[in-house]
């Protein structure tokens, strides 16, 4: 669902269908069959639209044109595909839920013209469709987009980009939500992606992640061009590594509880990484027609547009994993939400 050059995007309704229901409500290929765990499967040809796990790995295919493309899975964390003048298409191998962790990948990658190879995956609550970009044809598929600013990451610099998808289908129906991109501006087909660094250089710009709902995936996607691409999940036993938070980091997340004719509530949940957090403290940029009428569990100052919140002292120290939240009142309209900053001990 990238906001690429074709005005529309009818892979997202057909994508949809694979993945309702969240997490584990997987469709397996036709005549994938079951298998004994550890036993690993001759190569498989996917020319059709279809989810499941294969040699120990998610994965999932679309195209809006059959007969152009096709994927072929081998073996463990290994897919190849193929494509000539197909109209679009995506696929990829990964997890059935996205996560903190090191993915580390290898292979070629060559788009032809528009085209993108990108670590790619959704969060709920907030609902966000997101990709770590690491090759790309001559397209920048997040230039479309507001540029959020830069973050240094697995070896070089990733142009941050946010854009909004206005009543469009996505994993939980046909909603309005954010995108967002780390487009890699030296391209490369092998490397370390610590999506932790990404997450929170995308918080930091004020651009909150949700929870780990669905699925990542290392994906190729073709539009309008014809193509090739082979790519091996390697390293950390299963293609990823999973990684933590740092000492004292924290993560918040927003949320819209009710809403009402010019106003609405909000709430806001903190939760401590390893090690947890003690005095946190959370931004929220309001837009310049909402004021905050009344705040719960924290103390609020105000700068301008900008309210950070702190504990308001029950909820002073998080221990790792632990969670609190505060809610407020806003007067104003609800659209748009505030935006939540990186969540900081104080």
């Amino acid at each position: 669902m990238s906001e690429s050059p074709h005005s529309s995007d009818p892979r997202t309704v057909s994508r949809r269908r694979f993945v309702l229901g969240g997490a584990g409500a997987l469709v397996a290929a036709a005549g994938s069959g079951l298998l004994l765990p550890g036993t690993a499967r001759a190569d498989q040809v996917l020319t059709s639209n279809s989810t499941g796990t294969y040699n120990g790995y998610y994965y999932s295919f679309w195209t809006d044109d059959p007969g152009s493309v096709t994927m072929t899975l081998g073996a463990a964390g290994q897919y190849s595909s193929q494509w000539s003048n197909t109209n679009n298409w995506v696929g990829g191998l990964g997890w059935s839920n996205g996560s903190r962790r090191n993915v580390t990948y290898s292979g070629t990658f060559n788009p032809g013209s528009n085209g993108y190879l990108a670590l790619y995956g959704w969060t709920a609550n907030p609902l966000v469709e997101y990709y770590i970009v690491e090759n790309h044809g001559p397209y920048n598929p997040g230039s479309a987009g507001q540029r959020r600013g830069t973050v240094n990451a697995d070896g070089g610099t990733y142009t941050i980009y946010e854009s909004t998808r206005t009543n469009a289908p996505s994993v939980e129906g046909t909603k309005t939500f954010q995108q967002y991109w780390s487009v890699r501006n030296s391209k490369r087909s092998s490397g370390t992606i610590n999506t932790g660094t990404h997450f929170d250089a995308w918080e930091a710009a004020g651009m909150p992640m949700g929870a780990f709902n669905y699925y990542m995936i290392m994906a190729t996607e073709g539009y309008q061009s014809t193509g090739s691409s082979n790519i091996t999940l390697g390293g950390g036993g299963d293609g990823g590594t999973p990684t933590t938070p740092p000492p004292g980091a924290c993560s918040a997340t927003y949320r819209t509880t009710n809403a009402w004719n010019n106003g609405f509530n909000g709430e806001v949940t903190i939760t401590a990484g390893n090690g947890g957090v003690t005095n946190w403290s959370v931004p929220l940029t309001l837009a310049g027609n909402q004021t905050i009428a009344s705040l719960w569990n924290g103390t609020a100052s105000r700068n301008g547009n900008v309210v950070t919140v702190t504990p308001a002292g029950h909820n002073r120290t998080l221990g790792a994993g632990q969670s609190t939240s505060f809610g407020f009142t806003v007067n104003g309209p609800s659209s748009p939400a505030p935006s939540v900053g990186s969540c900081g001990a104080g």
